[in-house]
């Protein structure tokens, strides 16, 4: 029969899924948003940022969970990314470079927060690569991640 994921119903299984997402997600946006923290303004140590980054993965970890989840409703399959992998990876990178870009674009806009000369950024629209990165690389990564947790051998 192959592999399964954990809970006897889609249901069930789609849940422990989303928490893994959420979890993961968390976890490795909350590595992230810490090590590039010295890129913005304003940065004074690990201790002092880290609530903010904490806050900043929260969402972070909510935007990948809702990009799976909406992709799962188009896809009509909780399980998607297990079905032309390369193809439906890429376009969470594509959803999440234009979300960051989006985001990016905002809180400079508004003043959320300015880079640090020592930004990369993306010429013409002047928004930081590293958090651009982020959204494109690290929902592939949770994803990949969350199902690995949650398969099982049949």
């Amino acid at each position: 029969m192959g592999e399964q994921y954990m809970g006897k119903t889609k249901g069930r299984g789609a849940v422990i899924l989303s928490a893994w997402i959420l979890a993961i997600g968390f976890l490795v946006n909350l590595v992230w948003e810490n090590a590039q923290a010295f890129l913005y303004v304003g940065y004074g140590g690990f201790m002092e940022h880290f609530w903010i980054c904490f806050v900043a993965s929260v969402i972070d970890a909510l935007v990948i969970l809702l990009v799976y989840l909406v992709l799962a409703l188009l896809y009509k399959d909780i399980y998607w990314p297990t079905h032309n992998t390369i193809v439906r990876y890429a376009v969470v990178a594509l959803i999440g470079g234009a979300l960051a870009v989006g985001f990016e674009l905002w809180a400079l806009a508004v003043g959320e927060w300015n880079y640090t000369g020592l930004m990369p950024v993306l010429p013409g629209l002047e928004v930081g690569l590293s958090p651009l990165i982020q959204l494109m690389v690290l929902p592939v990564l949770t994803y990949h991640l969350s199902l690995r947790m949650t398969r099982k051998k049949a």
